[in-house]
């Protein structure tokens, strides 16, 4: 029987039998790896479909890059609408009961934040964490295991068989009936050495940062003051000219405290991921001393701001992502395309962070959707992984909409779905109805 994987390793030494006798072992129906907005997702619906879940995630936390990277808004919830007064949700499902509940939680609400009629969700951090662990806590059967990291997987025929982690320093093995990868890089996909491709290159990441005691009306100025100074700065080289790539967080300004955004050129491509992102943190944290004296210094609306908290992540908007049995394409996002076999709702339009200091944005019709279909989650080499969250199989334009956060919960419960019917031999089609009648639940 063959058993393939690209970073597994058995050594017949003394020493690697006594690392083996330490290890725990844990059986379990789905295995979900990675705690953000999908993996949140995939656990919940895991869970609630009837099967024992354990759900990794390799900080203390839950929440992803909605928390580490501290985003503030969650995006894809609603329909873009030029002209309704209120925001209208993509569909139902799991995306929207957490936008429900943090709304509830936090006192936020829905924020239409330019002209183009896109609606976001704006929140705390804090509040979207303290939820999430809410949410997967009172879903039974599902079991966290905090500050873990997958190492290594074992892949027997077409089956993610084992999954070797480290939990707190301590080794756990697993053996999942289904795996899904809700990591954001693939990681589990990566390791068990299905079809992938590198789009780490793709966008440009951000590092978001907070300023106290800083004059209310900027925000409301849109930073006009400090776009002009610093375009001046970079011009008479006082500042580096990423320092001109700041933006405001959405919903953000509340009691002189402001959210803002530092974006990055895209990383080197020909560079691994993992020189990509400590190349980036650096850079962008190296930064943030200088630009803070400067507009402490030059900016009245900033004469006395203070740097509250920088986040612990930057904020990656792309990586890597599955070579899938179906990929999401630029067509079938602008022609708003609906499939039999569609799982998750998307309402987004390609947002694409390249080396200019705006987005470009790329618009299908108002109050009109895309689906993306199930196998868009699935590799062609394993019958029961599943990705979810911006690693799913897509083109880079497509990707650049479906990355967001809402799109993310979406594509995360369909996939905990998907690994709930697949670990109990129940057929994908069944599951593809049961996420359907999801989405439309009233």
């Amino acid at each position: 029987m063959e058993v393939h994987s690209r970073l597994w390793r058995v050594c017949a030494t003394g020493t690697a039998v006594k690392d083996a006798a330490r290890t725990k072992t844990i059986s379990c129906d789905v295995l979900v790896i990675g705690g953000g907005a999908a993996g949140i997702g995939a656990a919940v619906a895991a869970g609630r479909a009837g099967a024992q879940v354990v759900l990794l995630e390799r900080y203390g936390f839950l929440g992803g890059l909605a928390t580490t990277a501290q985003v503030g808004t969650i995006c894809g919830l609603y329909l873009r609408d030029t002209a309704g007064a209120e925001a209208m949700p993509v569909g139902d499902g799991f995306a929207q009961e957490f936008a429900l509940r943090l709304q509830r939680a936090a006192s936020a609400k829905p924020l239409r934040v330019t002209d183009t009629g896109l609606w976001v969700l704006p929140y705390a951090p804090p509040a979207f964490a303290r939820l999430s662990d809410v949410m997967v806590s009172e879903t039974k059967g599902v079991t966290s295991v905090l500050h873990a990291t997958v190492a290594e997987a074992q892949v027997e025929g077409r089956r993610l068989n084992q999954v070797r982690a480290l939990a707190w320093n301590e080794p756990l093995l697993f053996h999942p009936r289904a795996v899904a990868d809700c990591t954001g890089e693939a990681t589990a996909a990566a390791l068990a050495g299905v079809s992938l491709e590198n789009g780490g290159g793709d966008q440009a990441p951000a590092l978001v940062f907070v300023l106290e005691n800083v004059d209310p009306g900027l925000a409301q100025r849109s930073l006009l003051e400090v776009r002009r100074e610093l375009h001046q700065a970079v011009e008479n080289k006082t500042l580096p000219a990423l320092c001109a790539r700041l933006s405001l967080v959405p919903g953000s300004a509340a009691n002189g405290r402001l959210a803002l955004k530092l974006g990055l050129l895209p990383s080197d491509p020909d560079r691994a991921p993992w020189q990509q992102v400590t190349d980036a943190e650096r850079e962008a944290r190296a930064l943030l001393e200088p630009l803070h004296r400067f507009l402490v210094q030059n900016v009245a609306a900033c004469r006395g701001a203070r740097l509250d908290s920088v986040a612990p992540q930057l904020g990656v908007r792309s990586g890597r992502r599955l070579s899938g049995r179906a990929r999401l394409t630029d067509d079938d996002v602008l022609s708003c395309q609906k499939l039999p076999s569609g799982i998750a709702r998307a309402s987004w339009p390609m947002e694409r962070w390249t080396k200019s200091p705006q987005p470009e944005m790329t618009y299908f019709a108002e109050r009109d959707y895309y689906e993306i279909p199930l196998d868009c989650l699935r590799p062609a080499e394993l019958d029961n992984l599943f990705v979810a969250g911006r690693c799913l199989s897509a083109t880079p334009g497509a990707m650049s909409s479906a990355r967001v956060v809402g799109t993310a919960m979406a594509t995360g419960w369909a996939a905990g779905t998907a690994a709930a019917f697949q670990a109990s031999r129940r057929s994908l089609d069944d599951a593809i109805a049961a996420i359907r009648s999801h989405q439309t639940e009233r």
